[in-house]
């Protein structure tokens, strides 16, 4: 076999695929110039904006960590507070509730010696009108006891005569 002989290119047949190289990368960078340098224009501002965002949410999550960790310093002390707002609160609420107590107690008291003076009186009463009528039957007895008929005959014309008297 015959080896074929070793080609080796000449600086002419390199012209060509120069020539056509160089039309290509002039063709490109005519071309897509303009939109490549937006491209990378927008997607540097993209970049920019979100590392700006990032830092922002980094600088929110440190002032909300600084946040909670003030508060939760604070946590002892606000509960400290709470229970004696809470105290306070239930003292003031058991107070007004003795008052209201002390107010209801009074009004019953009062009611109740109301009640009572008047069911006194009515007994007074009552037993003034039994006394009395008693003592009415008593004197209607020892009368009729002792009035006779004469004295009952010198009681009507008494009686007659004033009425003639009177009219």
């Amino acid at each position: 076999m015959e080896h074929a002989a070793e080609h080796v290119p000449s600086i002419t047949s390199l012209g060509w695929p120069l020539l056509n190289f160089g039309l290509f990368v002039w063709l490109l960078v005519s071309q897509l110039r303009g939109p490549i340098r937006e491209f990378f224009r927008e997607r540097a501002e993209r970049l920019r904006e979100q590392l700006a965002a990032g830092d922002r949410a980094r600088n929110e999550a440190e002032a909300l960590r600084a946040h909670l960790a003030a508060d939760l310093a604070d946590l002892p002390a606000l509960r400290e507070r709470l229970k004696a707002d809470l105290r306070g609160t239930a003292e003031r609420e058991r107070d007004r509730l003795l008052e209201l107590a002390r107010q209801a107690a009074e009004r019953i008291r009062t009611d109740t010696k109301l009640l009572a003076d008047q069911e006194v009186a009515a007994a007074r009463r009552t037993l003034r009108d039994e006394v009395i009528d008693t003592a009415t039957k008593k004197a209607m007895d020892l009368v009729r006891g002792t009035i006779q008929s004469q004295d009952q005959d010198r009681f009507v014309r008494e009686f007659v005569s004033g009425t003639g008297a009177a009219s």
